[in-house]
């Protein structure tokens, strides 16, 4: 994977070749933490393929960021039905902080969690059941109530806060991307470019809430005609 671009002094020189000890520095979150969004999207703007997925779009390198961020954030944070949809599973890495407006459980999650390895958060809206059937699942202390219609995501991220958890991964889906950065709660994106056009209807990486944000190039790398960038949004724009 070869650095094109980086907005501060890094461990290679643009045009070299990186090793993963210079991915890691590259791709370490801001001093203090924040919310990162990742995605992959084709060159025609598809977040997924034509299995409706995003499996059907990712390539070998691709999985080295999607892992990199992973071991670098301190939780994931992702919509219940891209959880649901991308057979996301409790498992040994990050934990999960699943929204569900609904506050429905995905269906991989079939063992009880450790505390805090998995949280469901929803709004105060959601039926009284579903609360109650959450629970049992998951356990009270990890079934959140933020919000009242619908989660509120400056609370969820706040709670991880206090809970010492500031490098926030936010891997979908589109809704959730749209609605965090609709209201200025996302610090940085990585996005990764795969060198395919797949036409179609297909969502992209935000979707729903409208918002016009202005970002700043400050990772770009290139392997095998597949580009991988990392941005960021302005201090200017009043995210925290």
């Amino acid at each position: 994977m070869r650095l094109l671009y980086a907005d501060s002094p890094t461990p290679v020189a643009p045009g070299t070749e990186t090793d993963i000890d210079a991915l890691r520095a590259l791709y370490a979150w801001p001093g203090g933490g924040g919310v990162r969004t990742n995605f992959v999207a084709t060159l025609d703007g598809a977040a997924t393929g034509p299995s409706g997925l995003t499996g059907s779009i990712n390539n070998a390198a691709d999985k080295i960021v999607f892992d990199l961020n992973r071991e670098l954030c301190d939780v994931v944070l992702v919509g219940e039905a891209t959880a649901d949809a991308e057979g996301y599973r409790p498992a040994d890495g990050p934990p999960l902080i699943v929204v569900s407006r609904r506050c429905r459980v995905p269906r991989g999650f079939v063992d009880p969690p450790r505390d805090g390895h998995v949280v469901l958060v929803t709004g105060s809206g959601a039926e009284a059941g579903n609360v109650r059937a959450a629970r049992q699942q998951l356990g009270d202390a990890n079934v959140w109530v933020l919000g009242e219609e619908d989660v509120d995501l400056g609370q969820v991220i706040v709670a991880l806060g206090r809970e010492g958890r500031h490098n926030i991964l936010c891997e979908g889906g589109p809704r959730v991307h749209a609605a965090l950065l609709a209201r200025n709660l996302v610090d940085e994106v990585a996005l990764t470019w795969v060198p395919r056009g797949i036409g179609g209807a297909h969502p992209r990486i935000a979707h729903g809430a409208n918002f016009d944000v202005q970002l700043r190039v400050k990772v770009l790398l290139e392997s095998d005609s597949t580009l991988l960038g990392l941005w960021r949004v302005p201090e200017t724009s009043g995210h925290s």
